[in-house]
């Protein structure tokens, strides 16, 4: 399901923000897909691998989320100097 923000609705977002959003989508399934299979991996073998892949997979979902939290919170900023509204914190 995909939320829609009150934010997102202000202007087009950076090329590069869109990328990183869509690949976070992208993991975010193929992690949904990782739990699956460790839940019907029946051989150890089977069960490791699911587990090291799901750690993979969740590193690179805080990546993702981490780019995207600095991504946004540049643009912000950009935007509030741009109409003068710039703080200091």
């Amino acid at each position: 399901m995909k939320r829609i923000s009150p934010m997102r609705s202000r202007g087009a977002e950076a090329p590069a923000l869109l990328e990183l959003k869509t690949s976070l989508q992208e993991t975010q399934s193929a992690l949904s897909h990782a739990y699956t299979a460790f839940d019907y991996a029946s051989d150890p073998e089977l069960t490791e691998a699911c587990i090291y892949e799901i750690q993979s997979l969740q590193a690179r979902m805080n990546y993702l989320v981490r780019r995207i939290k600095e991504m946004e919170l540049c643009a912000a900023t950009a935007v509030g100097v741009q109409a003068g509204r710039a703080r200091w914190i």
